[in-house]
């Protein structure tokens, strides 16, 4: 008996819609007033919200990633005065809330803070953020100066369900989030060129 085309349709519309994917999407905040061309230096910290106390082998592996990234873009990993610190998060079960007045650090004076927070990756608001489970957050904030100056967002970046399946979701939300940290540089031209005109050179 042959199915009309139609009905064929409907039930393929159906299976999409009764299958949600939960696919990885990245989000990038950055100072746009900042030449981040003067920076040569970082060093890596870490935070109470990494992954040391779910997966000490996750943990190493993000760590490991992170510095590989950044120092293949240049910069120079230093035990002591940075230019940078490199820090990262994560909502391993349940949400997570990173209140400002926690972390070491406040805006860059031109951080936009995007606008998908409704609905995607969580909410914010003047004193706080709060992430959806699954999320990896990566921060880079000025050391002398105190100030968040790039931020990337990975989501879907783990499941407690499904906990065999965390490495290699990791590994992919890094290597999309420092992706986004290469075009960064991109951005640098148009902050070192903003900076000229301002100073008048």
């Amino acid at each position: 008996m042959k199915i009309p085309r139609l009905l064929v349709l409907l039930l393929l519309l159906t299976s999409v819609v009764a299958t949600p994917t939960l696919a990885q999407k990245v989000y990038v905040d950055y100072d746009r007033a900042t030449a981040f061309s003067q920076y040569r230096t970082f060093q890596f910290k870490e935070t109470r919200e990494d992954l040391r106390n779910y997966s000490e082998t996750l943990h190493r592996r993000v760590v490991d990633g992170l510095r590989g990234y950044i120092r293949e873009g240049g910069m120079e990993e230093v035990d002591s005065d940075p230019d940078v610190y490199i820090a990262y998060y994560t909502a391993d079960q349940g949400n997570l809330r990173l209140v400002l007045s926690d972390l070491e650090y406040t805006y860059g004076p031109d951080f936009s803070l995007g606008s998908y927070w409704e609905g995607g990756v969580g909410t914010r608001n003047l004193e706080n953020f709060s992430f959806k489970e699954g999320t990896l957050i990566i921060d880079a904030w000025d050391a002398r100066e105190k100030k968040l100056i790039w931020r990337g967002i990975g989501t879907a970046a783990m499941a407690k369900k499904k906990p065999d399946k965390n490495e290699k979701k990791l590994d992919k939300a890094l290597q999309k989030i420092m992706k986004r940290w290469d075009e960064m540089y991109g951005a640098k031209v148009q902050a070192i060129r903003k900076h000229q005109m301002e100073q008048g050179e």
